[in-house]
């Protein structure tokens, strides 16, 4: 089974649409849509704003689904020039920026490492390179701030300036999938670069591009993790 992790309740919407045999659930006052997708088990859910919400839901999906692979979606906002918005990031490597215990540790004590199942990173730049989307692969930055004014950008730039993209639940979707030893990727769509002004597409319209976009590709990602699954029970026979 295959966890699908959505960061707005459009996306979760968009993919419902594109689930068969679809079951809602409701778990410690989180809701699932269990289904399929391409003949592949799914389970859905809408894990809320901020790490705390997605390592509750994430932690939650992990134990009570026996989930293979789990996929996260949603939105981040651009840190570099040469993004534009819509583009999709994929995570290899995830930090949670706001992590600092360097007053004891150092700066060693900056910011938690993860990194995404390097075959699941593979994946989505196949299934990107496919529909000829505009993606980038790299630095993802999490943290419990919205990321909006010039001091705050700068900082991020300077401490991480190869970083793509900043958001707020990778983090900890990352760090409750590798403490449990399930692999994860995480692919966001860009809604604004904070290089550039005026970029910033109406939030309608935003959601709604985003949305279809993102359950698009996530019916592709499934069918590739489906795809690769067989060929791996095939040569274990």
């Amino acid at each position: 089974m295959i966890g699908i992790i959505a960061a707005m309740q459009a996306e979760v919407d968009a993919l419902r649409e594109e689930m068969e045999e679809v079951c809602e659930r409701s778990i410690d006052g989180i809701r699932f849509w269990e289904g399929t997708i391409a003949q592949r088990d799914c389970v859905l859910m809408l894990s809320g704003v901020g790490k705390g919400h997605a390592a509750i839901a994430t932690t939650l999906l992990i134990k009570n689904y026996d989930v293979e692979a789990v996929f996260n979606i949603g939105t981040a906002g651009g840190l570099q020039e040469m993004e534009q918005v819509l583009d999709l990031v994929i995570g290899d490597h995830i930090i949670q920026h706001d992590y600092d215990t360097s007053a004891l540790d150092g700066d060693e004590g900056i910011g938690l490492h993860f990194h995404a199942d390097e075959a699941l990173a593979t994946l989505c730049k196949n299934v990107c390179e496919q529909a000829k989307e505009r993606f980038h692969c790299g630095l993802m930055l999490s943290g419990d701030q919205f990321i909006s004014e010039p001091n705050q950008f700068q900082a991020l730039k300077k401490r991480y300036p190869d970083a793509l993209c900043a958001e707020m639940e990778s983090g900890a979707i990352a760090q409750v999938c590798t403490h449990f030893h399930i692999p994860f990727v995480i692919l966001r769509s860009l809604s604004d670069i904070a290089l550039q002004e005026g970029n910033q597409l109406d939030f309608n319209e935003y959601v709604h591009r985003a949305s279809k976009r993102s359950a698009r590709l996530c019916v592709e990602l499934v069918k590739k993790q489906r795809d690769r699954s067989r060929q791996n029970d095939k040569n274990r026979v």
